[in-house]
């Protein structure tokens, strides 16, 4: 009853003032907000992500803007209302545009921007969660640095971290007190864009470098190798037959200096000289002299700069938009690779785990994790009834529960 009264006082106010000031002055009622809206924020070098996360949801975008001082400091200003909303801020890595150390404390400047308009709840997406090779000590004297970015993000405002494809998966224990850190696969989109860009992919003769959940999720053989630092040899496991094998597929955690690469597709080609290979990661940095190093492994018919005397057969790489490939795919091209390299959308994905975090449902179920780049999303699906013209039963189950 309390609530009832103030509200027709409101009306009560609102039809005075209405009857005394012209059309231009009326009073405008109060608006009282039902849930949390959601709205995104992307950082400077998120934007081709942000367009594409946006293309999902149909949600709003949230404005900002920076202000370089002439000491090197920034100076963040949020441009839109966040009072009470589910505010998400998505960064993506772009070196393009900025230097890596610089983007991090523009996010923390931004979320602490965010923090001080009283958002509902502040989630930071950041697909590939950076310093995230240096989780452990190997010598005394050495810092765990993605422990304490998470506990600055937390520090800063923000009570979730969403990313995919971690380094290592014992780093999800490094979210600080009062923030989750949720995990994403892109497992399932890897071995979609696989399938239809391998050369007449066959499961008979085709076998993958990598983790048993790969091989099964395509189907086909598994061979792992074991890389040993300190001696630099590669030891080559397999768990089938080699014989009949034609094509190899490396998959790894990221591309950086391509190393690792070279190592193991060395030790592969000389166990399997006519096999071709293909290279495949979540993350792609190609910093450093990466692009040399995949010169050397890739084998062109109708050039001979390439045939160095290391070639590996090497096809092509391929890796997600976690990261910005504008800079890596700029220095590709200048060592004549840039049909060598190609970027995996997994947007869909993002955009599907944001709107279940914002409706309350966990990320970390099978039903999501099985959905891949082609599969109808409940959560991205548009809002209205579905026909049997828009449902493909091969990929949905036909029931309209969202999960």
């Amino acid at each position: 009853m309390p609530v009832q009264k103030a509200l027709d006082s409101y009306k009560c106010a609102d039809r005075s003032q209405d009857e005394d000031d012209g059309p231009e002055d009326a009073f405008q009622s109060i608006r009282i907000p039902l849930g949390h809206p959601p709205v995104l924020f992307g950082l400077p070098g998120s934007e081709e992500l942000m367009r594409e996360i946006l293309s999902h949801l149909k949600w709003r975008f949230g404005e900002c803007a920076f202000q370089m001082f002439d000491n090197g400091e920034i100076g963040p200003k949020i441009l839109h209302t966040v009072a009470n909303h589910d505010v998400f801020v998505v960064i993506a890595r772009n070196d393009a545009m900025s230097e890596l150390n610089f983007s991090l404390m523009r996010l923390l400047l931004t979320v602490d921007a965010l923090r001080g308009e009283s958002p509902h709840r502040l989630t930071v997406v950041m697909p590939c969660l950076e310093y995230a090779r240096q989780d452990r000590k190997l010598v005394a004297g050495e810092a765990i640095a993605p422990k304490l970015l998470l506990r600055c993000i937390r520090t800063a405002g923000a009570t979730r971290v969403l990313t995919v494809d971690l380094h290592n998966q014992a780093e999800a224990a490094f979210s600080p007190t009062g923030m989750v850190l949720d995990e994403l696969s892109s497992d399932v989109y890897l071995a979609d864009f696989i399938k239809r860009n391998v050369t007449n992919f066959d499961e008979d003769h085709t076998v993958v470098c990598a983790t048993n959940g790969m091989a099964d999720i395509l189907r086909v053989g598994f061979i792992m190798a074991d890389r040993f630092r300190q001696q630099g040899d590669v030891k080559i496991i397999s768990d089938s037959e080699l014989k009949a094998v034609s094509t190899v597929i490396v998959i790894d955690d990221m591309f950086d200096t391509c190393g690792n690469l070279v190592e193991v597709c060395s030790a592969l080609h000389l166990l399997l000289p006519k096999a071709d290979l293909y290279g495949v990661a979540p993350h792609g940095y190609f910093s450093g002299d990466a692009g040399e190093k995949v010169k050397g492994l890739v084998q062109d018919p109708w050039s001979l700069l390439y045939r160095s005397g290391t070639d590996c057969n090497l096809q092509w790489l391929a890796v997600t938009n976690s990261v910005d490939q504008t800079a890596a795919l700029q220095r590709l091209a200048a060592a004549g690779l840039e049909s060598r390299i190609k970027v995996i959308e997994i947007s869909k994905l993002l955009a599907g785990a944001i709107a279940r975090l914002h409706l309350g449902a966990p990320v970390n179920v099978s039903k999501f994790k099985s959905l891949g780049p082609k599969d109808i999303d409940p959560a991205t699906w548009p809002k209205r009834r579905q026909t049997s013209a828009d449902i493909d039963p091969a990929r949905c189950c036909g029931r309209t529960c969202f999960y």
